[in-house]
């Protein structure tokens, strides 16, 4: 099996469960009791899906610096989406 066959399967699993979160506002069961704001969880599950889709258009590069380049841009997104996964976990500030 190529190794870009697994981070494009997580980038289509994140997509689905990103705009489903966005269109809907489902949130899987087990992280109902979790997530507070639901449409930065979203966003943060569609940025995901992005960097896994760019970590796994890295292969298809042909110039060593571009997939250094994507690989780069892949893991900042990454790191972005798992900032917006913890925001969206927090309470809601009282006014």
């Amino acid at each position: 099996m190529d190794w870009y066959v697994v981070p494009g399967a997580f980038a289509l699993l994140l997509a689905v469960g990103g705009i489903a979160t966005l269109r809907t506002g489902f949130v899987p069961p087990w992280l109902r009791h979790r997530v507070r704001r639901v449409a930065l969880y979203g966003w943060a599950q569609v940025i995901m899906a992005g960097s896994f889709a760019l970590q796994s258009a890295g292969g298809f590069a042909g110039e060593p610096a571009a997939s250094s380049a994507l690989g780069l841009v892949s893991v900042l997104s990454l790191l972005a989406a798992l900032v917006l996964l913890l925001v969206s976990q927090l309470g809601r500030a009282r006014d």
